[in-house]
């Protein structure tokens, strides 16, 4: 998966936004991220990779929804259904790896641009 992020200021306020091939992973871009969240979202993925999906490992915000559990990570995308769009699966799946190396990666982008 690829992927850039972008400092933006809003005011006084700081936005990491997320630009990425996977239109669904650009919901991650907040104004309240900190390393420790992003921390707390590795943890639970890394903790969840053994588990049964009645274990799972889930986190929201208002547009983005996933699940982590021993099959992977499904993520759907709320914006999408707050238009009317429905589908019959999740928008993407991606193997804990990977969507762990994304967290790790805008961690450090975050540390580095609070």
């Amino acid at each position: 998966m690829k992927y850039t992020f972008k400092k933006d200021m809003w005011g006084d306020t700081i936005l990491h936004s997320i630009q990425s091939e996977e239109s669904t992973i650009n919901h991650f871009g907040s104004w309240n991220w900190t390393a420790q969240k992003i921390q707390n979202l590795i943890d639970g993925v890394e903790q969840s990779k053994d588990k049964e999906p009645d274990e799972s490992f889930d986190w929201q915000n208002e547009d983005v929804f996933f699940r982590s559990n021993k099959y992977g990570v499904f993520f759907v995308d709320l914006m999408k259904q707050r238009a009317g769009e429905k589908s019959k699966k999740q928008d993407l799946d991606l193997e804990h790896d990977e969507f762990i190396k994304f967290l790790q990666d805008f961690k450090k982008f975050v540390k580095e641009n609070s």
